[in-house]
Parts: structure tokens; C-alpha cells; sequence
């Protein structure tokens, strides 16, 4: 058969097969221009084939094909959006399952898988504890689940150890676990505090409550006493170290006083950083940093002595004269707002107080041309509520007590923190010297309200009554100090009365009702007055002002007292009172400002030595009933005191903490910290225990008496 006879119908066949692949082939490329169509309509179906073109592209290396497979599954609900755009898994993806259902799930899982070894509520057994803790390899969602499905090399905590699909309720079941504490509740649980909870009832009954400093005074009378009688006279002598947190260095000494609420503690530590701990172990639980502006300015040095906390917020001043709000569960922040301008000289050290709906803080800056005031601000918003500026205005009483134009820049700041009475609404707080400090002729008169204490109505602001300690100051005596609400027996009388501890050297009781002077004597040696008047007024001795050649007088200008927080113990009706006695040269110029912007119109020198005690005072008397001089003997840093019902005083010396019997000032107990203490001890109740707590040098110490 010739050739082309041959391939004839071989030709005929492919002939025949071609429209069959083009058909083939047409009905391919509509799939996928539908397929196309449908990625492009649906835009989860988008992001997610998205998701896989980058991963199949080598774009997202954190992530495995199997973690790929799990977070686009479209029951599960991710939103990859985010993690397509920037590629970040640890910030982009959030676990989705966090319904109810899901959460009993995950639940569930925990108590069969997890608990036996991180123990009951994941806090802590044969394995660490998963809440009220930082994790080393970070606390995202995306964090934790890496951890579970892959482990931890070199522990035993081994990956995939549960189902894929049971990982993101167990990671919902541990964050709901951490918004309350680490404690599950159930309705036949015993209520524990949730972190940070601090409601206004419970700070209105502080001064009765057991277990928890919540105010930085530790209630609202400003007592600095607490009702726990565990460690007492008896067995005071066994008390030990519980736990040390170790801070990282600062330059400025560390004068804050912890709160606590529930199981969490909270503190300040210079320049402008804030920390949540583990009040039973002393762990991190967050941290809040803030960066100072290099232009900051502050007369003396950056301190910070405390947050307040109230509901589920945290409360605190900066030194660029900020009050900001954090959330006291993360340690986010919520609201920040600007006080005063710091350029000026403004800045805000101590703590704000809450009160009802209201955190309110006093300002710093005296030293500089200022004026001062206190301002109340909404607790949910930062919003101001009200403000008091402490020199009057033109038309406004008290301004006349201002010689020309000094008003504008009289300085008469309130750097302290106040006290507060709920049945009378009165707001106390005192102010200091005004400005310039050390040349009262430069604003000639008694200046009001300079080293006052202030009577305010918490609700508006608005002054009540008001007692001037040191009429036309020019020793810089701030009259700052917190005062501490008493009520004590006289006469077969209760008496509703306000003791305090002035920084010129003498003692204070006033009725706190309507500022009434009921009685007042010196408590340390002091060489500028010859007495008080039947009113309370200081009678000034002749050549007592400061002078451009000196004034040799006592107390110095550090104050025969200073912030150093007092103590009243209503067991033994003794106010307590750190004590620094000694002199210093005050010197006075005509040229108010300095060329470092110092308004202080002078200047002040300390003489070589001074005596430090502890001095515990009759109100009834304002006598001195007994005294225990410490070991320091040059002018540093003074820690504060507390007492308590049972029976003592605790206080520091240097680096040396101790405790004293509060009725008679004998030392029962000390421990060498290695630190120098520059702020005031607190108590509270950890799981039942009684712990006292102090900052010393760079360390935070509990301390509590040995396990039986």
C-alpha cells in the first residue's frame, strides 16, 4: 500500500480529537476565571488564598503550612487581612474563639490536659504558673499558641500535646483566667478580687478592711494603721523575708509606697515607670514606661512616690506634669492628660487620691515662678471636674495677703498627698512656702494660702475653711504634709479631730470640722518662734527671718519634719513622727531669679550633723511620750512609718528596718535591707498571710513569718 495511504486516517483521528481538548480546555479556563471571580467577590476567600500565595512564595517563614491550614479554616473566623498585609503573625492574629461555648470548652480541655501540671485556675504547680505572669517568649496569642502546638525545647513542655482544634479555646479559657485574677469564678466559689478591682465602697471602708492597702496612705483617714494583729509584740521577732523583687537601677531614690488590691500590687519606680507584681511571689505581671522629656525641670530630685487605683484603672502623675490612666489588667494606657506645662517648672511626684468618681492630684514647682493649685478629674474620662488655685486671684479673698504683682508667681504648690472624710465630704490638703522661698519681702504680707492646710468640698472644689501654719514663710517650711484624721475620747467626749506633724517643728491638733486650733506644741527644737497663739498663729522670734549675711536657725531647711509619711495608732492614741533635728543658715538676696530659673530669692545651708528620731506624740497633751533615735546622723532620704493593732511601729534607720513596740518605742525586731530606705513600709494579707512590705534601695522586700 503506497505511504499516504497509510497515514490518512491517523490524520482524520487527531482531526477529530481537537475539539474535544478545546472544549476541554475552554471549560478549564471558565473554572478558573470563576474561581477568580469568586476570590475577588468574597474577600475572606480573597485574603486567605492571599495568605497562601505569600506563604507559597516564602513571604511568612514563622508560619508552617499546617498553622497556614489552621488559621484560614473558615469555621474558625481568623481575619487574615492584617497578617497579609504586614506579615507579622504576633501582632496580627487574635484568637477568635471567645464566645461562652467556646470558653467552657476550653475549659474543659484545661482540666484534662493542662491542670495536673500547671495546677488549679494554671497558677502553678509542677509547671509554671500561666497567669498573673509575662511569658520569656512573649504574651501574644500568637505567642501562646506556638508554645502549645510546638513546646518549649529543653522542658517538658512538649507541642501537640492536645488537638489542633482545641488550642485557641484553651488560649481564650487562659486570657479569661487572667482578667480575673487567675481565679475562676463559679457560683459556689469563694470571690476573690479581680485585678485592679478597687470599687469606691471598698475605698471608703479601707480603714476597717483586712488584707489590702488600696490608697497610698492606706485609707483615706491617712492613719498609715492597719487592723491586722498576725505579726504582733509576740512574734514579731521571727519575721523573715518572704520574697525580693529587684528593680533595675535608678538615680533617684525609690519613694513609693505600694497599693494592693486583691492579688496584685502595684508601685512607681523614678523616672516615670509603673509596675504590676504577683503580690504573693513578687513577679512582674506588666510594665509602663514613659519616656522624660530632656528639658524636665525639677528643684530637687525625679521621684515618684505612688499610683492610685480605682476600679479597673491605675492612677499616676509624671514629672512632665501629666495624670495618665493605665488598664490595670495590661498596664495599657488609657487616658493621658496634661496638667500644667512643664517648661514652666511644673511636675507632679506624689501620688493622685480617688475619690468617688474623681482622681485627684496636687502639682509640684514652687521653686520656680508657678502657681499652684489642686485639680479633680473624671476617673472614666480624664476630663477636669474642678480646680482650686491656691493664691487667690484679684476680687477673690486672700489676694489682698499679696503685695503687687507677686500672686501671678507665687508659687504655694501641693505636692503632697491629702486626706479625706466621707461623712464631712472635706477634701484636706496642705500647700507649701511661697515663691521666691527664701526673700518674703519680694511678696510682702502673709500669703494666702501658702503652708496651709485646705478644707475643700470634694464635690466642688470649693474651700471650706482653711489654717495657715507659717504666715508669710521665707524658710521653705512646705506645709505638705498628709494630715491623719483622728477621733479620740476627751473629756467623756468624742472628738472629730485632724493631727499633724508640721515641717517648722510644731505639732498640730485642729478640729476637722471647722478648722478650729484646739491645741499645738513644739516637737522638736526649733529657735524661730516663742510660741503659738490662742489661735494657733506663730509668734516669731526677733531676728528669725532669713537675712543676705544668714540667719542661724532650727530647724533646718530640710524641716524638723518633711513628707515622710506619720502614723497614728488608734490601740495606743500615739501620733508618730520622724524626726530630724538641726539647724542650717538661711541666706536671702534681692534677685528673686537665678540664672538657672530657680525663683527662690536665696539660699539655704545645713550645719554638719543632725539628730534622726522617731517621736511618738500624745494629741491629748501634745507632749512627747518617748523617742528612739536612729544610728543616721547627716541629712539623706528619710523613710515613713506604719503601725498596726498589733501593737507595732515599723520605721527604718538608714538601710536598717525595724519594728518597735508602738507603746513604748522598744525595738522588737530589725533586718539589715543592704539599701538605703527612702520610703514609707505597708502591710497587707497574701493567701492569709500578713506581709510587710518596704522598698529599700532597689529591691522591694515582703516580709512574714515562717510556715508552721
Amino acid at each position: 500500500m503506497p505511504p499516504n495511504q497509510s497515514s490518512e486516517p491517523q490524520a482524520s483521528g487527531s482531526l477529530r480529537r481537537r475539539p474535544r481538548l478545546l472544549r476541554a480546555l475552554a471549560i478549564a479556563f471558565a473554572a478558573l476565571a470563576l474561581l477568580g471571580l469568586a476570590v475577588l467577590a468574597v474577600p475572606d476567600l480573597r485574603w486567605r488564598s492571599a495568605l497562601s500565595a505569600r506563604k507559597a512564595v516564602g513571604m511568612l517563614p514563622d508560619l508552617t503550612w499546617t498553622d497556614v491550614i489552621d488559621i484560614t479554616r473558615p469555621s474558625l473566623g481568623f481575619r487574615v487581612k492584617s497578617l497579609v498585609r504586614h506579615g507579622d503573625p504576633y501582632a496580627a492574629i487574635h484568637d477568635p474563639l471567645l464566645s461562652a461555648a467556646d470558653l467552657a470548652h476550653g475549659r474543659e480541655v484545661f482540666l484534662s490536659a493542662c491542670e495536673h501540671c500547671h495546677g488549679p485556675g494554671a497558677r502553678g504547680g509542677l509547671g509554671p504558673a500561666l497567669v498573673g505572669r509575662r511569658f520569656s517568649q512573649g504574651d501574644s496569642d500568637w505567642a501562646v499558641y506556638l508554645t502549645i502546638t510546638r513546646g518549649r525545647p529543653g522542658t517538658p513542655m512538649r507541642g501537640d500535646f492536645i488537638e489542633r482544634r482545641d488550642v485557641w479555646p484553651v488560649i481564650g479559657y487562659l486570657r479569661s483566667l487572667a482578667d480575673h485574677g487567675g481565679s475562676p469564678r463559679s457560683e459556689a466559689a469563694e470571690p476573690t478580687a479581680s485585678l485592679g478591682d478597687a470599687p469606691e465602697p471598698n475605698l471608703l471602708d479601707s480603714s476597717g478592711q483586712l488584707g489590702e492597702w488600696q490608697l497610698p496612705g492606706g485609707s483615706y483617714n491617712g492613719q498609715r494603721f492597719s487592723p491586722d494583729t498576725q505579726v504582733n509584740t509576740g512574734n514579731v521577732a521571727h519575721l523573715a523575708v518572704r520574697w525580693l523583687h529587684q528593680f533595675p537601677p535608678t538615680q533617684a531614690a525609690s519613694e513609693a509606697t505600694p497599693v494592693v488590691v486583691g492579688d496584685y500590687l502595684f508601685l512607681t519606680r523614678p523616672p516615670l515607670n509603673a509596675y504590676a507584681l504577683d503580690a504573693k511571689s513578687g513577679h512582674e505581671v506588666w510594665h509602663y514606661e514613659r519616656a522624660v522629656p530632656a528639658d524636665i525641670r525639677v528643684c530637687c530630685q525625679a521621684t515618684m512616690r505612688g499610683v492610685a487605683v480605682l476600679g479597673r484603672r491605675v492612677y499616676l502623675g509624671t514629672l512632665d506634669a501629666h495624670l495618665i490612666s493605665l488598664n490595670a489588667t495590661t498596664g495599657a494606657l488609657e487616658w493621658d492628660q496634661v496638667v500644667a506645662p512643664y517648661k514652666e517648672g511644673y511636675s507632679i511626684t506624689s501620688a493622685p487620691l480617688p475619690v468617688g468618681d474623681l482622681v485627684i492630684t496636687g502639682i509640684a514647682g514652687a521653686e520656680f515662678p508657678t502657681r499652684g493649685f489642686i485639680n479633680a478629674y473624671d476617673a472614666a474620662t480624664g476630663k477636669l471636674r474642678w480646680r482650686f488655685d491656691t493664691i487667690p486671684g484679684p476680687g477673690e479673698p486672700g489676694h489682698e495677703t499679696w503685695g503687687g504683682d507677686s500672686w501671678k508667681t507665687g508659687g504655694a504648690s501641693t505636692w503632697g498627698i491629702g486626706s479625706f472624710d466621707p461623712e464631712l465630704g472635706l477634701l484636706y490638703w496642705g500647700t507649701s512656702t511661697g515663691a521666691p522661698d527664701f526673700n518674703a519681702a519680694l511678696r510682702p504680707g502673709d500669703n494666702l494660702y501658702a503652708n496651709c492646710l485646705l478644707a475643700l468640698d470634694v464635690k466642688t472644689g470649693k474651700l471650706v475653711w482653711y489654717f495657715q501654719f507659717l504666715p508669710g514663710d521665707d524658710h521653705d517650711w512646705d506645709s505638705i504634709q498628709t494630715p491623719a484624721l483622728i477621733d479620740v475620747q476627751e473629756n467623756g467626749k468624742l472628738q472629730r479631730w485632724l493631727a499633724v506633724a508640721n515641717r517648722g517643728g510644731f505639732f498640730y491638733v485642729l478640729d476637722r470640722r471647722d478648722g478650729h486650733f484646739v491645741r499645738g506644741a513644739p516637737f522638736a527644737k526649733q529657735t524661730w518662734a516663742l510660741g503659738l497663739s490662742a489661735t494657733g498663729r506663730p509668734i516669731k522670734a526677733p531676728n528669725s527671718a532669713s537675712t543676705p549675711q544668714g540667719t542661724f536657725l532650727y530647724p533646718s531647711v530640710n524641716g524638723a519634719t518633711n513628707w515622710w509619711p506619720s502614723a497614728f495608732s488608734p490601740v495606743t492614741n500615739l501620733y508618730y513622727v520622724s524626726v530630724e533635728e538641726g539647724g542650717g543658715l538661711f541666706l536671702a538676696n534681692e534677685r528673686g531669679m537665678r540664672n538657672d530659673g530657680f525663683f527662690v530669692g536665696g539660699t539655704a545651708a545645713y550645719s554638719d550633723s543632725f539628730r534622726d528620731l522617731v517621736r511618738a506624740i500624745d494629741p491629748l497633751t501634745a507632749t512627747v511620750r518617748w523617742e528612739r533615735q536612729n544610728a543616721v546622723v547627716t541629712s539623706a532620704p528619710r523613710g515613713g512609718l506604719l503601725a498596726t493593732a498589733g501593737g507595732l511601729l515599723f520605721g527604718s534607720d538608714g538601710r536598717l528596718f525595724y519594728a518597735l513596740d508602738a507603746a513604748s518605742g522598744r525595738e522588737l525586731w530589725s533586718f539589715d535591707t543592704g539599701g538605703h530606705i527612702a520610703a514609707p513600709p505597708m502591710t497587707f494579707r497574701s493567701h492569709g498571710e500578713q506581709i510587710i512590705a518596704v522598698m529599700a534601695g532597689q529591691d522591694l522586700i515582703a516580709f512574714s513569718l515562717p510556715a508552721h
